[in-house]
């Protein structure tokens, strides 16, 4: 199993799809186009978070960046997304041990943080937290490593009727 495909939660291979194919590591050319405006693609989704990702292009992944909206890929998964609810939140983080150079991390997130102890890069932490972890200990473990974390409380109770499918396979 690759890195990518450890990664289980697909918000978060998306962000790392959104990131790598920001700079210009992961070229998205033939994902197909969703072709309804005003919900979540599958196909669309499925193929984004099934892309064969190398696991070199995860080992120089050194900053991910994912809270509301405006990122390309959100807007290829579901065309008139409006960001007003947590559709793309990282609901798990299982499987970011595998971006181990991982320096700098914005998340909009209702996960466990415990896998964020994994990260021995780790030197800056904004979270956009939705699930209570606010006074979890991990975030006092990290800030005990010198992480800078910056903390912001989002809604308690989840947005949206539905979370993203898992990816399949």
């Amino acid at each position: 199993m690759s890195k990518f495909e450890a990664l289980r939660d697909p918000a978060l291979r998306l962000a790392v799809v959104e990131t790598l194919s920001r700079a210009g590591k992961l070229d998205l050319g033939k994902i197909p186009k969703a072709t309804g405006q005003d919900r979540v693609n599958t196909k669309t989704l499925q193929a984004l978070v099934s892309l064969a990702v190398p696991d070199r292009a995860l080992a120089g992944l050194h900053e991910l960046w994912w809270e509301g909206g405006g990122h390309k890929v959100q807007h290829q998964v579901w065309p008139l997304w409006h960001g007003e609810d947590d559709t793309f939140y990282v609901h798990s983080l299982a499987g970011i041990e595998g971006l181990a150079g991982l320096r700098k991390l914005t998340l909009a997130t209702d996960a466990d943080l415990q896998p964020l102890q994994q990260l021995p890069e780790l030197r800056w932490a904004r979270l956009l937290l939705a699930g209570g972890q606010a006074k979890s200990a991990v975030l006092a473990e990290l800030r005990a490593r010198k992480v800078e974390v910056i903390v912001e409380g989002m809604d308690a109770v989840p947005k949206s009727a539905r979370p993203l499918p898992p990816p399949q396979g």
